[in-house]
């Protein structure tokens, strides 16, 4: 795991790209992530079924300073960090949830919490969920998140941005599905 000196020097180099940047949001292992204005609350009345891609249709919500989300109990939604980041083959990147939100029962990273090699200037989608008792406010670049970048053993032989299926997602992005299922010749 790269350490602030690490991740100062990773960007100096151009090896990692964080669009905005400001020093004061580095920490010993790490950096803080702030949430982007825009949100999607997943419907409710449909059953998914991932083999027949049938998704949830999605409500967009834009938050404001004056204007937040109020995520009730037990509520769900998409975000995003307002930061853009881009990472080259020999870095990675872990997002998870701050603790001080955590003990509130915010979740901000219930799977998706590995950013892989090739990540190119886009915002990082979070998976919101409130587990505790009250609701919470949920603003425009609130501090939702930290990230620990570390280096490959060796360079990645691709990049997640050549073939990822979520490549052209530049904000909060519902879910694509395809190749969901083993291949039945591994049967």
């Amino acid at each position: 795991m790269l350490s602030d000196r690490d991740i100062l020097e990773a960007i100096e180099k151009g090896d990692l790209v964080i669009k905005p940047f400001s020093r004061k949001h580095l920490k010993p292992a790490g950096l803080e992530l702030h949430l982007a204005p825009l949100l999607l609350k997943p419907k409710s009345g449909k059953t998914v079924d991932i083999k027949r891609e049938i998704l949830p249709d999605y409500e967009e919500i834009q938050i404001t300073e004056t204007r937040p989300y109020t995520l009730p109990p037990q509520g769900f939604v998409l975000g995003a960090t307002y930061e853009h980041i881009t990472i080259n083959r020999e870095l990675g990147f872990m997002v998870e949830g701050r603790s001080t939100l955590g003990r509130l029962g915010l979740t901000v990273v219930k799977t998706a919490m590995i950013v892989q090699p090739g990540h190119s200037d886009r915002r990082i989608t979070l998976e919101l969920a409130n587990h505790g008792p009250n609701p919470i406010l949920l603003y425009p670049k609130m501090k939702i998140a930290k990230a620990a970048i570390f280096r490959l053993t060796s360079p990645a032989t691709s990049l997640y941005d050549e073939e990822g299926k979520y490549k052209l997602q530049k904000g909060v992005g519902a879910p694509i599905f395809s190749n969901e299922f083993m291949d039945d010749e591994l049967s």
